[in-house]
Formats: structure tokens, sequence, C-alpha cells
């Protein structure tokens, strides 16, 4: 690449980000009547989660203890998978545990779905459709033939008794036994009974032998009815009984509003961050903004298949939220050049030599950053993704006893996040340099006061002289207060556990009217006979009204007893018309296993993190470093802990996702400031004191660092506000938490693990 650059490379390259980011956004594509031809494909065909297009999440495991084979396992997954696409959804998840005997399915609704009830569909995937022919009408019959002896079912409507019925062909063995039954009850008008699990689904009298292998299944059928019947017979039956022990729902309408609400969010985000980086590093920071457009842009691309060569991805809300964390994140590239070239220009350089300069000292720090958080995503993507992905695969010596605990919402996040950080390699690295190199070439840009120079001079820039090391002891002190704090909240109101790790139901019910809590507890607790559970009234982000309902404990709900109680309360107060909006029902063994996963997850990172940070800087001890700075990420992820315990925020998925991040986030700050801690010893020596030298770089580097977290914090700030107005609990508290850890981050980067590691040299050299 040429060094000097050249005028026509920045107007190119930022046509070419602007037209990549239309396209990414709008894709390509044209109508002719009602068929719609895509070309490329946009924003508007990624793949959402069911958290935004409603849908259901569930475990299957067999009933009753039975001990199933792992080619029993495979053969169930095979005939749920092909229940699903009987029913027209094709857009599923499957996953096996073998060594807990698990099938973990996730589905959402059909675009045309009318009738919201989740439960039906789990049991009719669920069922295990075991059809049998009998003589006669009740269950002692003699049995004819079995489903397996029925080569296909087609639903089918009997004009001529308007009725719907299936039609059933016959083959093999299975054809002849029918004959010989029909011939036998023909003459005395005997009947033949259709038994479904067990359960008479149709009896039908024998009028005259049926001989050529055609039958039919008929009975007071809806379409819908007989559809799924037809469908439960051509699967097949499942080799075993299956239980849902843990499933999730929410509906259509809640996830539609919520993506409304994300995008809104993530558009502001993108303005405010745009405006300020301009107002701080006018022409770099005009040129920032350019290149984070096209980073969202690729991120998007990547996630729905824009690109031929990437299937595309699930988006999900947390996976939006990752998006929008990245806007923020994504500019600390170009802080760092920006402030480089600033400095270069303070030292009275001419502007392509501070251009120059500023690349080449800028490189190291956004390298050494950026893969701190790539560890983070990857363990996210390998503790919590589908078990034939790469990163799962590459963790499976870590997180192979776990099992596919998959969670769908956390893995869209890591894969956002890591998309966003090696795509800021692309176009906050590279397309940056390019286009600041060719700007600089325009006679009308080449002004000093563009890049950061004082206006009518060529320096400007000055480096605070804050006695951090000093004060070190200061900070320990205030620390430890806060964490003192902390543990003494936790002591005595204790830590509330999400039922994604404790186990248990939530309930949302959306209501009409006005209700009486005290009366439908009474009501709830006769239909489901658990008492002591919590009812909450609320306000959904579709502005609907809600019911709450916790369960006390770890007490979880079968699908059965679930539409017992919507039909008891509709039956007690018909007039408030309660509808399901959205369950959470986690078995406790799960719920214990999913928090042990995710403390793992949490331990891989923190390891991970210092065992790069020791290796990447063993010329100033790395070993050493990179303890103490596990020592300040300990600290972030207390205070973290500490505002969902002080806020009351049940722990859950949320959590491990926030903790995780802050592991990438602090530590990302940390590497920056050690990379010119690096520098400056080899520029001074021993010529300068270590405490002078750590001063000096923490001061180099606190406009950076300040720079970053203001954009960062800015973004989730927009996210927390928009959150809180639209009720958007689910997003609300993960950003919350996560803005407190920003701060924490950036405190414990410059006031904890440097100091620390200070101390510890200082220490070491007088022994």
């Amino acid at each position: 690449m040429n060094k000097k650059g050249r005028a026509w490379h920045f107007i190119v390259l930022a046509v070419l980000i602007a037209a990549f980011a239309v396209t990414a956004f709008g894709g390509v594509s044209y109508r002719y009547g009602d068929t719609r031809n895509v070309y490329v494909k946009g924003a508007g065909d990624i793949r959402f989660g069911i958290d935004i297009r409603g849908g259901v999440d569930v475990t299957f495991m067999p009933s009753d203890g039975y001990d199933a084979t792992d080619e029993q396992m495979t053969a169930a997954q095979t005939v749920i998978e092909d229940r699903l696409v009987g029913l027209g959804i094709t857009d599923y998840e499957s996953y096996i545990d073998y060594n807990k005997d698990r099938i973990i399915v996730r589905f959402p609704w059909r675009s045309d779905e009318a009738d919201f009830d989740p439960q039906a569909a789990i049991d009719e995937i669920g069922t295990t459709a075991q059809m049998v022919f009998r003589k006669g009408s009740t269950a002692a019959g003699e049995e004819i033939l079995t489903g397996d002896d029925v080569t296909s079912a087609t639903p089918a409507y009997n004009q001529q008794d308007n009725q719907y019925v299936v039609q059933l062909e016959l083959g093999g063995a299975g054809a002849e036994a029918f004959a010989d039954a029909t011939t036998e009850l023909a003459p005395t008008k005997g009947t033949i009974s259709i038994w479904l699990d067990d359960v008479a689904i149709s009896t039908a009298t024998v009028q005259e032998p049926i001989v050529d292998g055609h039958a039919q299944i008929s009975g007071s059928f809806t379409a819908e009815e007989v559809a799924t019947l037809a469908n439960q017979i051509n699967s097949g039956a499942l080799p075993f009984a299956l239980s849902a022990e843990s499933y999730s729902t929410i509906s259509p309408t809640l996830g539609a509003r919520s993506l409304e609400v994300m995008v809104m969010a993530g558009i502001i985000a993108f303005i405010a961050v745009g405006l300020l980086m301009t107002l701080r590093y006018r022409l770099p920071g005009a040129i920032a903004t350019l290149s984070l457009l096209g980073q969202v842009a690729a991120t998007l691309a990547v996630v729905s298949g824009y690109f031929t060569v990437f299937p595309g991805s699930t988006l999900t809300l947390p996976g939006i939220a990752g998006i929008i964390l990245g806007i923020g994140m994504g500019v600390d590239a170009n802080v760092i050049t920006a402030e480089r070239i600033r400095e270069e220009l303070a030292k009275n350089k001419t502007l392509d030599g501070a251009i120059s300069g500023g690349f080449k000292m800028g490189l190291t720090p956004i390298i050494d950053g950026n893969v701190t958080i790539v560890i983070v995503a990857a363990v996210l993507m390998g503790a919590f993704g589908p078990t034939n992905g790469f990163w799962a695969r590459v963790f499976s010596p870590v997180f192979y006893w776990f099992g596919p605990s998959t969670a769908g919402t956390i893995y869209s996040f890591g894969f956002t996040l890591l998309t966003s950080v090696l795509l800021n390699f692309v176009f906050g690295v590279f397309a940056t340099r390019v286009m600041i190199r060719g700007a600089s070439r325009i006679k009308a840009l080449r002004a000093p006061w563009l890049y950061g120079a004082a206006k009518g001079e060529k320096g400007g820039y000055k480096t605070p002289a804050i006695p951090f090391v000093a004060n070190r002891k200061k900070f320990y002190i205030g620390s430890c207060a806060v964490l003192a704090a902390i543990a003494l909240v936790t002591l005595i109101g204790g830590v509330t556990m999400d039922v994604e790790f404790r186990g248990g139901a939530v309930l949302t019910l959306g209501y009409a009217g006005t209700v009486d809590t005290s009366a439908l507890q009474s009501t709830i607790g006769e239909a489901t006979g658990q008492t002591n559970m919590t009812l909450q009234t609320g306000v959904n982000i579709a502005g609907n009204q809600t019911l709450t309902v916790t369960l006390p404990g770890s007490e979880t709900l079968s699908t059965e007893e679930l539409d017992a109680l919507l039909a008891a309360l509709n039956e007690a107060y018909p007039e408030n018309t309660f509808t399901q909006e959205q369950v959470s029902n986690v078995n406790p063994t799960i719920g214990k296993e999913f928090l042990f996963k995710s403390v793992v997850a949490v331990l891989t990172a923190g390891v991970l993190i210092m065992a790069y940070v020791a290796w990447r800087f063993r010329r100033i001890g790395g070993l050493s470093a990179g303890a103490m700075a596990l020592v300040a990420l300990a600290h972030d992820l207390l205070i973290i802990f500490g505002v969902f315990v002080v806020l009351r925020i049940p722990l859950n998925g949320n959590f491990i996702a926030a903790m995780l991040t802050i592991l990438g986030y602090s530590i990302n700050d940390t590497v920056v400031i050690y990379d010119r801690v690096r520098e400056n010893s080899t520029l001074y020596g021993k010529r300068m004191p270590l405490p002078e030298l750590v001063d000096l770089s923490i001061n180099q580097s606190f406009a950076r660092t300040l720079m970053t977290t203001v954009t960062t914090c800015l973004a989730l700030v927009v996210v927390c506000v928009v959150a809180a107005v639209y009720r958007l609990n689910s997003i609300f508290t993960f950003a919350l938490p996560l803005l407190f850890g920003m701060v924490s981050g950036v405190y414990s980067t410059i006031c904890i693990a440097t100091q620390l590691w200070v101390g510890w040299r200082l220490r070491r050299g007088r022994k």
C-alpha cells in the first residue's frame, strides 16, 4: 500500500462503503406480481430468533427414566425434525445430548401463525403417536396392525359424508392383515377402532371387506386436526415416550415490537457516536464514522447471508445489543489512531510524518486489545452455541461434559460481537487508514487543525500529569470499601436466581380490564396445587397489561398443567380474557448445569486472557502483569455482581454475557496501557524510575481510554434509556449492569491493575 496515499483512494473507498451499506441494509431484489426474486440478501432477509419472531425452546427427555441408546436418541430427533417440516416449520434448531439423553429443539412460529398455542405445539412434536387398529371398540380388542404398517397418510375431505378424514395406504403384511379382519367382520357389521397413544380417535363399522390396502380414518375432525394426525402418522412412532422437561415460549407480538425498539436504539447510538467522534477528532472522526457505517453494514451482511460464502446466522435481541455495543467499541481503533496523530503533531512533525507515526505506533495496541475480545466472544460461542460449530469443537475438551446446553440468545451476542471485532480490522484499521492517507493528499484537507492540532498551530496536544501511582493506596481503599458494601448487601438481602439457573416456572399472561390479585392467587393455587406463588402486574412493550406469576422454589408446570391453568382463569374471569405471552419453565437439574457451565465459561475466558497477556508482555514481566490484570478483572466482575444484587436483578444468562463482555473490554483497556509501558521502557529504560514511567504511560493513554469509554457508554446509555422507556426488561437488565461494568473497567485498568503491577515490581526490586 502506498504510504503517502492518493486522493482518489479516499473518494473511491468512501463511495464503495456507502454503496455497500445501501445494498447490505436494503438488499437487491425485484417483485413480479406476488413473487419476490432476491439477488442479494439485505437486513429484511435476516433470520430472527424466537425472542423476536416468537416461538418455542424446549428440552425433551425420555419419560419415566427410560435409558435410551444413542441410536434411539438419533431416531427420536429425526422423527421430531420430520414433524416440524410436516408442520411447515423448516427454520428450526435441534441438538442431542447423548450423555444425558436430551433433545433440545428451538423453533419459531410460522409467519402466518394465527393461533398462538405453544403447549399444543410441544405436545404435537413430542407425542409418541403409537397408532393401533383393533377389532371392536375397546382397548382390549385384538390388534390388527400398527402405524408401522401404514405406507402413507394423507389429509382429505370426504364430500359425501361432509367431513375431514385421513386416507391411509397400507402395505405388505399390513394390507393383508386388514383384508383378513374386514372380511371377518363385514358379515356381522363389526367395528374396527383406531387408537393413538391408547386414545380412541375413530371407530368405524365394517360394511364390506377392504382388500385393496386403502383405509380411512374418520371422525369429528377439523382441517388442522387431520393435517396434524397425518403428519404424526407419516413421521412414525418415537422409540420411547418423551416429556418436556424444560420449555420457554414467547408470543410473536412481543418480539416484533422488541425488534422495532432495538433498531431505533441502534440508529440513535450510531448517530450519537458519529457526532461525538466528528466533534472530537474532526476529519479523522468523520472518516471513522464512515468506516463504522461500513462495519455495521458488514456485520448485518454476514448475519443475513449477503455473502454467499456465509450461510447467515440467527439474530436475537442480545445479538442486536452486541451490534450496538460494537458501535461503541468499534471506534476504539480509530480513537487510538486519531490520538496518536494528535500526539505526533504536538511534536511539531509534518502532517505526513504525524499520520505515518500515528499509524505505526497505534497498530500494536489495536491488535492486542481486539484479540482479548475475540477470546471472550469465542468462549461465548463455544460454550453456548451449536455442538457442530467451529468454536464448540475448539472448546469441546472444556465443555464436553455439559452437553449441548445451547443458549441461542447468548450465542447470537457472541457471534455479533466477534463479527464486529474482526470486521473492525477491515474497516477501523485498513479502510480508515486508506481514507485518511487519501484525504491528506487533497489540498483543501491538509490543514493540521483538521487532524487534531490547535487551530493556526502545529501543536496543541498536551499530555496530562496526574499522579496515579502516588495515590494507589487511596484507590485500593476505595475499591475495598465498595466491595465490602457489596458483600454486606449480599449477606443481608441474598442473591436472586432466575429460573435459568435455579429451575422453576415464570408465566407472563396478558389480560384486559382490572384484576383482583388476591382472588387470582387463590384460583391459580387451586389449578396448580402450588402455594406462596408471587403475582405481579405490569405493562409489556406492546402496551398491554400483564400478570407475571412466579412459582415458589424450583416448581415447574407441565404443558397439560399450564393449559389447565389458562382454562381455569378464563372460566373464572371471562371478562379478563387471559392470554399466554411468555413462559420460562426450567427443570432444576438443567438450571444448575447451565449455571455451572456459565461459571466454567467465565473461568476459561479469564485463564486464556491471562495467558495471552503473560505471553504478549513477557519483556516487562508478563506473568505478573497478567496476574495483576486478572485481579482487576475480578474486581470488575464483583462490581457487576453487586449491581445485580443491589438492584435485585435475578442472575441469568444476561449476567454471564455481561461478565464475559467486561472481561474482554476491561482487559482491552489494560493491554493498551501495558503496550505504552512496554514502548516507554524501550525509549527510557532505567533512566526513568518505574513509578514515573507508569504514570507517564497512563497519562499518555488517558485521552484514548476516556474517549473509548465515553463512546461505549454512550451506546449503552441509549440502549438503557430506550429499553426502560419501552419496558424491554430483558435488554435493560443486561445493558444497565454492563454500563456500570464499563465504568469499573476503565477505573480498574488505571487505578488497580497497573498500580498492583507497579507495587509488585517495586517489592521484587527491593528483594
